[in-house]
């Protein structure tokens, strides 16, 4: 496998680095705003990733996770999975809840998921983003808990610049899949605004595996609606207040676990989000006031009256409520074109409830928690200077300060220099220090630890460098990383007595490499590649080294040729390669999953200006492969559409 890597990382290589001929030019001047205030890509030594409006165009009719999986570094499990199945984000191998999910700058967070409070990713439809930032590495000291390995900023669609912008989306495909969408958007004088809906119906297909090759397995489809509206006012050339609100709703069919076919499961998935945005920005100073309020809920019904008769459960019924407000009121001065501070103020406030009853066999089983005992909040000043083009050199050095009313005060900072070696070449270094509290599931539901839990707590480090052709057509970044934890919070079941509890794990080491490249095509395209290599191990309390990263591969690798041969036609072929992966601990089967790959064909033709028909094969090879044990992946699949945008 290692041999296969580098030879892989060779071919890469060389492809890019042939094509940087041009002499003269400057680091692409890309901008990004995860950092919460707009900075140039040349200015920073994050790694930072962003899928453009273009890619997003060339992608219609995918779905979020199926967009961000073939990005370096993210492993989505249930992301070819049917539709409403649980999606686990894994960026650089670390768990789900260590990577922030932000709406136009906002977290969104569901403090009533299980493991994390991490958004459930089926919520949020890529018809409705304009432009996607991916921030990896440790984001603590701006962004607080559940940032220690990266922040992914998904950007909506912004107002267009006549009164009155239309867009629609109708597609048709494998599993009997219809999407529908429609938005308007545009602005007049100092008033903007933004309107879109989105529909999603599918008759999907078995979410479990059917092992028996019977086909009698009864297919779990989806239907889900998505509305979101914006508005804007510009007060002043000054000032601006925006509000912006997202409601989607699925219901979806599940099934009793791996290989386990069952007939009347349900889960039924909402989320609500507000949030309100001021921004006052004149000469040196940028001032951002942010309120965000996130109201989600998870029903999930079962009452298995096709399973056959055991000492499991008959019926089932839990219902998860939460509630998260999000204060963060902060602000940049630039002192000189050189030196800037930025500094803020975060209060994060959440709570949830529970209300789970089960009948089976051994009798009725009953556990609720209630909103007025599960809570927790959060009051936290950070600030960064940032020291900008000095003769090449960046840096930002930053620091947080964290008080929570559950384990008191602790600290976080960053350390990010770079240097550009010349108008084409930027060499960085990131060390930065992260956290993650518990969830409120894990401090209050049925296995939480009697003991307490500890905060999560990891250092990051990254050392790498990017070059870019001067025609800005060219790319490659290659880095390594590092990441270490200490009181990882862990799953435990005691093999004696079966008890089962959340506990901190004493140690958890994850390392790793990237390589992203972009090559330009003559005037007729580009091929974009990347590969990521993650390996970790962690020790417990009696120094027992534990390998375990479930479900996580060890090495990835993606690879799309985008080709615009004619004005109109675009053909965009792509390759991606999944190596191996331990099962979770309860996954049945083998202990190590086989690697796999697909091969899909996406092309698109624009027949008359802003109308353009698409078709995408998906897996065309029909392999059969898992991500999680038990459960389907979808074989050879299509989606076919049109897309108008007036």
């Amino acid at each position: 496998m290692k041999r296969r890597i580098l030879v892989v990382a060779a071919v890469l290589f060389t492809g890019t680095l042939l094509a940087q001929t041009d002499s003269t030019g400057n680091l692409d001047e890309v901008t990004v705003t995860a950092t919460k205030t707009e900075i140039k890509q040349s200015q920073t030594g994050k790694a930072v990733t962003v899928i453009d409006e273009a890619t997003i165009r060339r992608n219609v009719g995918k779905s979020l996770t199926e967009l961000l999986n073939t990005q370096a570094g993210i492993f989505i499990t249930g992301a070819n999975n049917a539709a409403g199945s649980n999606q686990d984000l894994y960026l650089r191998g670390a768990a789900t809840g260590n990577t922030l999910i932000l709406i136009d700058g906002i977290p969104v967070q569901d403090p009533s998921q299980i493991n994390s409070n991490s958004i459930d990713l089926n919520n949020i439809t890529l018809n409705n983003i304009e432009r996607i930032e991916i921030l990896k590495g440790a984001q603590s000291t701006l962004w607080g808990s559940n940032a220690t390995a990266g922040v992914i900023n998904i950007i909506t669609k912004k107002n267009g610049a006549n009164p009155i912008n239309v867009n629609g989306l109708l597609a048709y495909g494998s599993y009997n899949t219809f999407k529908a969408a429609a938005g308007v958007n545009g602005s007049k004088d100092k008033l903007q605004y933004n309107v879109a809906y989105n529909y999603l119906n599918s008759k999907g297909f078995s979410a479990a595996y059917d092992s028996t090759v019977k086909n009698n397995y009864e297919k779990d489809g989806i239907t889900q609606h998505n509305i979101l509206a914006g508005i804007g006012v510009n007060f002043s050339p000054f000032a601006t207040l925006k509000y912006m609100g997202q409601y989607s709703r699925y219901n979806a069919g599940a099934d009793a676990g791996a290989f386990v076919d069952d007939k009347d499961y349900d889960v039924r998935s909402g989320n609500l989000l507000n949030s309100l945005h001021f921004n006052y920005k004149k000469q040196k100073l940028d001032v951002n006031f942010k309120q965000s309020a996130v109201f989600s809920d998870r029903l999930y019904l079962d009452d298995s009256s096709h399973v056959p008769v055991s000492a499991f459960a008959k019926w089932s019924r839990g219902y998860y409520k939460a509630q998260s407000y999000i204060t963060d009121a902060y602000g940049k001065y630039n002192f000189n074109q050189h030196l800037s501070l930025l500094a803020g103020l975060q209060y994060i406030h959440q709570k949830a409830n529970s209300e789970y009853k089960s009948i089976s066999a051994y009798g009725t089983y009953v556990n609720d928690l209630s909103m007025d005992s599960t809570k927790m909040s959060n009051t936290a000043i950070y600030a960064s200077f940032l020291l900008l083009d000095l003769k090449g050199f960046n840096n930002e050095l930053g620091i947080r300060i964290n008080n929570s009313n559950k384990y008191g005060a602790s600290s976080t900072f960053t350390f990010n220099p770079s240097y550009n070696i010349d108008g084409n070449t930027m060499a960085f270094v990131n060390i930065s220090s992260g956290f993650r509290e518990p969830s409120l599931y894990q401090l209050f539901g049925e296995y939480r630890n009697k003991n307490g839990l500890k905060s999560e707590k990891s250092i990051n480090y990254e050392l790498g460098v990017q070059a870019f052709s001067n025609n800005k057509k060219n790319s490659v970044r290659i880095l390594g990383f590092k990441r270490d934890y200490k009181d990882l919070i862990i799953f435990y079941t005691d093999p004696k007595t079966y008890a089962s509890e959340y506990r901190n794990q004493n140690e958890q080491h994850d390392y790793g490499f990237e390589v992203e490249s972009n090559m330009a095509i003559a005037n007729i395209g580009n091929w974009v590649n990347n590969i990521t290599y993650v390996e970790g191990s962690g020790k417990d309390a009696n120094g027992t080294t534990l390998n375990n990263l479930y479900r996580r591969p060890n090495f990835t690798l993606n690879s799309a040729l985008t080709l615009t041969p004619v004005d109109g036609l675009t053909m965009t072929p792509s390759f991606r390669f999944v190596g191996r992966r331990m099962k979770n601990t309860y996954d049945p089967g083998v202990n190590v999953l086989p690697h796999y790959y697909t091969l899909d064909f996406y092309t698109s033709y624009e027949m008359i200006r802003k109308i353009k028909l698409f078709v995408d094969l998906r897996n065309i090879t029909n392999q059969l492969y898992f991500d999680v044990p038990g459960y389907t992946s979808r074989r050879f699949n299509f989606m076919t559409g049109i897309n108008v945008n007036f």
